[in-house]
């Protein structure tokens, strides 16, 4: 990729730079099959695979949402507690963050041939539950990560209830019927900033006490008495 600049010498002579930068080009696209309203998948699917959001990867989802992010960020937390450890400094030898030995829990999101097998394996996995064992070095992160996954099985099966009840309705009343109310960007509302952020108030070991720099404010008294009521 370049960028082509111009600027005015003290002769008044206008001079060009091209300043470029290189790319992944397996994520790149030829700028006549991009369209202007982003609907294609290439013009959404950006990132390292193994951290890409499910919906992205098998095409399923054809826009960039609030909620890839998340689940990217889930990702990566996951693959760090779960195929690393901390190792302390030893005899002169410096320590740090090494991978562990062995077979790891997530390989095959690493193995995978292709974009669609890998969004395949991602979305089986967000949908079951399955337990996962994380490294000692991040046992404090267990809880929180078990949270996460729980918020995204959940989120998952509301969509999947609102797709079929839209299904649903269509067949009765036909495709002129109106769409259900679905908040896309953070699954029905179960990805949230608040709902993510909130557990980290309450993780104990090394993380307790955790510094939230963008802490959500509470809900507006209105709110509250409204959902006490």
């Amino acid at each position: 990729m370049y960028r082509i600049t111009e600027k005015e010498n003290d002769d008044g002579v206008i001079e060009k730079k091209v300043c470029g930068v290189l790319t992944d080009y397996d994520l790149s696209s030829w700028t006549a099959s991009l369209t202007p309203d982003y609907t294609k998948t290439s013009q959404q699917r950006t990132g390292t695979p193994p951290f890409m959001a499910h919906g992205l990867l098998d095409g399923t989802d054809k826009l960039h949402l609030y909620r890839h992010d998340v689940e990217s960020i889930f990702y990566i937390m996951l693959i760090l507690a779960t195929h690393y450890e901390i190792q302390a400094p030893k005899k002169g030898k410096g320590g740090g963050v090494r991978m562990r030995k062995g077979r790891l829990c997530f390989q095959d999101w690493f193995d995978a041939p292709n974009y669609i097998v890998l969004g395949g394996i991602k979305s089986d996995f967000l949908g079951r539950l399955s337990p996962f064992e994380v490294s000692p070095s991040f046992n404090d992160f267990h809880d929180w990560l078990l949270i996460f996954y729980e918020f995204f099985a959940c989120g998952i099966q509301a969509k999947r209830r609102h797709d079929l009840q839209q299904t649903m309705r269509r067949r009765r009343a036909g495709d002129g019927v109106a769409p259900l109310a679905f908040d896309e960007e953070t699954l029905g509302g179960h990805l949230t900033y608040s709902a993510l952020i909130d557990p980290a108030r309450h993780l104990t070991g090394k993380l307790e006490g955790l510094v939230i720099r963008y802490d959500p404010p509470p809900p507006p008294a209105s709110d509250a008495q409204t959902v006490g009521t």
